[in-house]
């Protein structure tokens, strides 16, 4: 999920650093880079798409579409085999910067056993007792802008639960800084997805979150500003990630930040010529929804709406995202709201057109309309098995996902505060004992992280104890369907509370021992749990 908030307006005048739209003429003496990237390693496979990653954003950085910034303002940390001494580097780094703080890193982000993001090094352990003390938390990072002087401070992490660094006590700006200050920091994947990368067999196989950042900066976004700020960046990449069926990045955003410019616009400024074909009408259309206020949204629908008669799916699938208030949300940087009947009815409608166009992309939307907003499961099965033979990638794990909850007998799709809720259950009976009251206290009390709902709950203890037995590729997968109700039962009826799931679920799939996974299932079932 994108994670953002509304840029706060601030009455003082703007700094060198953020007053010059053009990159090429802005002095980086005060500004700092950093960039981190890890790809060979002794707990992982060898990852060669983030070697070409974290080069081809050096490269970037280096090149004219961004200042360049020089030599001298850019420390590389690359493939460093152990931490050593990298935190106090970093620390360094970032103290020099009075006007631009930048970090990136490209590589295996892994969670300890607090749930912590960690980026890790060559010599990083995965086991969850060894984590911190061998790889970077994001913790380090954010205390390390903490105290810089920068005034703009951007986080770029391309790696596996990225979302982690926001959770929490996710600010980079430490309290006494001026209100000028301002932070960016932008994930290739929330906080319990992985990233993903290019096969090794693809030509110069990259990172998809960093290849497609680098493309978009490179090329240029038609018709948007001459100095392009990572809004803008965003939205774009955002949209392309999706349309390829690529994990969603998120964002989160503070003070001034969203308005600073990171590189120059390559990409010309001319309008489609009048009675230009749907695609250049699409790209105006584009432009404009990331150019232009949400009060022009009215002018942009109707050129979606030109384009969609015309035949053009892309367009089809955006005026969807229009009907559901996701392009307004994202015009105002907020998250989108509750939507009424009509408006997801005419989103369904334009999903469909474009599905029967043969688009890869509205079948999936069609998807997460059956499963999110109308809570019907068979609907869902049907949309995300069209798109995933249509080649789509996210709908291929959402229609996994999905056909394991209902295996299961988990039903997360209604939503806290909708119109269905869970049925409210019996009073225990006259006769219960004192324990029974005590079981069905405690009971409620662990539900009360999931809104007192049982299925949420299930389904996200499916989820992380999915990832700790393995994998969907995993031990776990080696059960039946009724040795993984058993054992998700009864680590459920443990209680973990939510904060903590992951660590939980990790420390039980240690305590039943790697490879007794079945034998664990057998022995619960002869228990009869």
């Amino acid at each position: 999920m994108r994670t953002s908030t509304t840029p706060r307006r601030s009455s003082r005048p703007p700094t060198a650093c953020s007053a010059v739209a053009d990159p090429a003429g802005r002095d980086y003496s005060r500004s700092r880079a950093v960039l981190m990237g890890t790809w060979d390693y002794t707990d992982f496979e060898p990852a060669p798409a983030v070697e070409r990653s974290f080069h081809r954003m050096r490269d970037l950085l280096r090149d004219p579409v961004c200042g360049p910034w020089p030599e001298e303002s850019i420390s590389e940390f690359a493939n460093r085999p152990t931490l050593g001494t990298t935190h106090v580097e970093l620390v360094d780094a970032l103290l020099a910067a009075t006007d631009v703080a930048l970090f990136y890193y490209v590589g295996h982000g892994i969670y300890d056993h607090r749930e912590r993001l960690c980026l890790t090094v060559g010599d990083t352990r995965t086991d969850a007792n060894y984590t911190a003390a061998t790889g970077l938390l994001f913790e380090s990072v954010r205390d390390a802008f903490r105290a810089s002087r920068a005034t703009v401070k951007i986080a770029v992490l391309d790696c596996c639960y990225a979302g982690l660094a926001t959770e929490e006590h996710g600010r980079l700006s430490a309290d006494r800084l001026p209100p000028v200050s301002g932070t960016y920091v932008l994930m290739s994947s929330s906080a319990y997805e992985t990233s993903w990368y290019e096969k090794d067999e693809v030509p110069d196989a990259q990172t998809y979150f960093t290849k497609t950042l680098v493309d978009t900066v490179r090329e240029g976004i038609r018709g948007a500003p001459a100095g392009l700020t990572f809004d803008h960046i965003f939205g774009v990449v955002a949209d392309r990630l999706v349309e390829d069926g690529r994990p969603e990045p998120g964002r989160r955003i503070e003070d001034h930040a969203a308005g600073w410019v990171f590189a120059r616009n390559n990409a010309p400024d001319a309008p489609p010529e009048p009675g230009a074909d749907p695609d250049a009408v699409y790209r105006e259309a584009y432009r404009r929804e990331t150019k232009e206020g949400v009060e022009r949204l009215p002018a942009i629908t109707a050129m979606y709406r030109a384009a969609a008669e015309a035949g053009h799916a892309p367009s089809m699938n955006r005026l969807g995202q229009i009907a559901e208030g996701r392009v307004q949300a994202r015009m105002q940087g907020i998250e989108p709201g509750p939507v009424d009947g009509s408006r997801l009815q005419e989103a369904a409608q334009w999903y469909t057109r474009a599905s029967e166009a043969g688009d890869p992309v509205g079948p999936l939307h069609l998807g997460q309309l059956h499963e999110e907003r109308y809570g019907d499961q068979n609907q869902a099965l049907y949309w995300y098995s069209l798109a995933a033979r249509r080649g789509n990638s996210a709908a291929r794990e959402r229609l996994t996902g999905l056909e394991q909850r209902i295996r299961l007998g988990i039903d997360a799709s209604r939503q806290p505060g909708g119109e269905e809720e869970e049925p409210v259950r019996p009073a225990p009976a006259r006769d219960a004992t004192v324990a029974d009251l005590a079981t069905e206290a405690l009971r409620r009390q662990w539900l009360a992280d999931w809104d007192g709902r049982e299925p949420p709950a299930l389904a996200q203890c499916l989820d992380v104890l999915t990832q700790a037995c393995g994998g969907p590729h995993g031990e776990w997968a080696a059960l039946d369907e009724g040795e993984q109700g058993l054992v998700l039962t009864d680590f459920a009826a443990s209680r973990p509370p939510r904060a903590r799931l992951a660590g939980e679920a990790r420390r039980y799939y240690e305590a039943v021992g790697p490879g007794n996974l079945r034998a664990h299932a057998d022995g619960l079932r002869r228990r009869g749990k």
